[in-house]
């Protein structure tokens, strides 16, 4: 019977350890840790303005110690820094933008650092050149437009140490 009452007792204890041993584990993004941002709609620097904000989304999941922390898929917004549409005489447009902010399941938020930009190389004076040269109707073409498609994917870097 003592024999059957210490079992008992063994088991009993045995079992809350097991369940006081919770994981605790923590995950930390490290400051400088590099993501990898897909635009979700195409963007060019004719239509959109300067603080207007872009919509992207993490095209790899986060993997830390063999552990999904943050889904593919997961939110991520941007900012136009400048938007400029391509103009006569041949000028070309800009388009600037940061990736801002990366939106966990959680509800917490994220800070990135990033910045991209795209301005389309050349002026207007080969242009204008031709344009004296051959035909003044040449003065009418408009430059090229700054213009991102749709799932391109663009770095970001963790803007600090963020645990879970």
């Amino acid at each position: 019977m003592q024999i059957k009452h210490t079992l008992t007792l063994m088991a009993i204890l045995l079992s809350g350890s097991l369940f006081s041993q919770r994981s605790t584990k923590h995950f930390t993004l490290s400051e400088g840790y590099q993501i990898k941002a897909a635009l979700l709609q195409d963007i060019s620097g004719k239509t959109l303005s300067n603080g207007q904000s872009i919509n992207f989304e993490l095209s790899d999941p986060i993997i830390i110690n063999d552990r999904i922390v943050v889904d593919k898929g997961t939110k991520i917004t941007g900012t136009v820094t400048e938007a400029e549409g391509a103009k006569a005489f041949g000028k070309k447009g800009k388009l600037s933008f940061t990736i801002d902010y990366l939106y966990l399941s959680n509800g917490k938020v994220v800070k990135l650092r990033s910045s991209i930009k795209k301005n389309i190389n050349g002026s207007g004076t080969a242009v204008a050149a031709g344009a004296i040269l051959v035909s003044p109707v040449a003065l009418l073409f408009n430059g090229k437009q700054a213009k991102f498609k749709a799932g391109e994917v663009f770095a970001a870097y963790i803007d600090k140490d963020y645990t879970f």
